[in-house]
């Protein structure tokens, strides 16, 4: 007996069904373009409405209502301005600037202060340690973190408590990265 057919030349694709289903997910991508160009058009149009309906108000609001003087109008402006300066002067995100403090503390060591510094992103740090050498790992710590910058140990000093305990009190200035 001999076989003369060759299995492995022939074609098992249905090329007919692949164009079909080719065609479909084109026709259903075509359909999710012309959906999402919509809704963004629609998006710009809203935001332009809100942005006109944002200017009204504003000048709605600045414009002194008729029966305050002049003075009183113009103080009152002022305080708004100062109030609204300091509330968007110090914008910080305690609750990441916290946990980046917690990743990078030891144990062994107790924060007692976590205060802002002068500028924006500075920070002073003061706790206490069981002893100077945990207080040293924690500033290595910190200069090896990402997202702490200008580690400072301003001082230190030993601490008697009770008869027998000792313990080292300090106090850390940083800046944190933003």
């Amino acid at each position: 007996m001999r076989f003369t057919i060759n299995l492995a030349t022939r074609t098992y694709l249905d090329n007919r069904l692949l164009n079909q289903v080719c065609w479909g997910v084109i026709a259903l991508l075509v359909l999710l373009l012309g959906w999402n160009v919509t809704r963004a058009s629609w998006n710009q149009g809203e935001l332009r409405r809100l942005d006109d309906e944002i200017a009204s108000l504003e000048s709605r609001f600045n414009k002194k209502p008729g029966d305050v003087s002049e003075k009183d109008f113009a103080r009152q402006q002022a305080q708004i301005r100062f109030y609204n300066e300091i509330a968007g002067g110090r914008r910080v995100n305690w609750m990441r600037q916290l946990a980046l403090i917690e990743e990078v503390t030891p144990d062994g060591i107790a924060m007692s202060l976590i205060a802002p510094g002068k500028d924006k992103d500075d920070l002073r740090l003061e706790g206490r340690a069981r002893s100077f050498a945990t207080v040293r790992r924690y500033l290595e710590k910190l200069e090896e973190s990402e997202h702490f910058t200008n580690v400072l140990l301003q001082s230190h000093q030993e601490l008697l408590i009770g008869e027998t305990g000792r313990g080292v009190q300090f106090v850390i200035s940083c800046r944190v990265r933003n």
